[in-house]
């Protein structure tokens, strides 16, 4: 194969992790995953063509990009705040060119709300789905924990921790 042929594949993998495509992948794998299980639960191979394999590997890049979600809830804790900090700073750097804001800055001001959103929104589905598919369930358990952890915190019992750019 040619360097191009990987580049795009590349390219196509890394775009992949674009929020806006997110649920199309999200389907697509569904109903390849879907068409693999069999009557009675008898498992069946995924037909090998190369539109299925670079859909898996698309799908392992979008699952890294959003796997934060998780992890213990410590690492996910560090991870929320680097990212609130660099949506910050997007923000910050939208508003300076006069672009149009690509979400809400007030979306940012609760952490834990904005984790549990999302969870429930993003990666809960396209997580567990994956997990599923690649039988880690234990990934699905802490996913669970995680979104437990963050969704414990409201107004009797507020988040304790402060947003540092450290």
């Amino acid at each position: 194969r040619s360097k191009q042929w990987y580049q795009r594949r590349v390219r196509g993998m890394i775009l992949a992790t674009d929020m806006t495509q997110h649920f199309e992948y999200y389907n697509r794998f569904i109903a390849v995953n879907a068409n693999v299980d069999g009557e009675g639960g008898d498992q069946q191979e995924i037909p090998a063509s190369q539109e299925n394999k670079t859909l898996i590997l698309k799908m392992a890049i979008k699952c890294a990009d959003i796997s934060n979600t998780s992890r213990v809830p410590t690492l996910s804790r560090t991870w929320a705040h680097r990212i609130i900090l660099e949506y910050r700073d997007q923000i910050a750097e939208e508003k300076k060119r006069q672009l149009p804001q690509s979400f809400p800055s007030n979306s940012l001001d609760n952490i834990p709300k904005s984790q549990v959103m999302f969870i429930n929104l993003f990666a809960r589905d396209l997580l567990s789905a994956y997990f599923d598919f690649l039988e880690f369930g234990h990934l699905t358990d802490q996913l669970t924990d995680t979104f437990t952890h963050w969704d414990a915190y409201n107004d009797n019992n507020p988040y304790p921790y402060e947003l540092s750019p450290s």
